[in-house]
């Protein structure tokens, strides 16, 4: 993949709208041991793609894990909160979680980030 303005073409030609899941951990109760969760949706178009067989390994890639990329930007054109690790992504055909993030610059702008995401 060309990471830098053919990156948010191949998005924007290719891509699908999904919706990202920013999920936020609240204060922990003791009284019921749990933590209370929120979390903020965003429309965004994504491009989603396979790992390649080369890029699978036992550490950090396994098989299933896809690679979900997405702009710096929603579809209001608002910029996008970075994705956290435990947020999720849903809307193409089914909802994934992010287990990674990589992000892209071009000079010190965002253009986009690559989530690892796992069923």
């Amino acid at each position: 993949i060309v990471l830098n303005k053919d990156t948010l073409s191949l998005i924007n030609s290719f891509g699908q709208t999904v919706t990202l899941k920013k999920v936020a951990v609240g204060a922990y109760t003791v009284s019921t041991g749990t933590a209370a969760t929120t979390s903020t949706e965003y429309t965004v178009k994504a491009y989603m793609a396979d790992y390649t067989l080369s890029e699978i390994n036992a550490d950090f890639i396994v098989r299933g894990d896809r690679k979900a990329i997405l702009p710096a930007f929603d579809t209001s054109n608002i910029s996008l909160p970075a994705p956290d690790e435990g947020d999720r992504i849903s809307g193409v055909g089914d909802e994934v979680r992010v287990v990674s993030v990589q992000t892209i610059y071009e000079g010190t702008a965002v253009v986009c980030y690559i989530c690892q995401v796992r069923e």
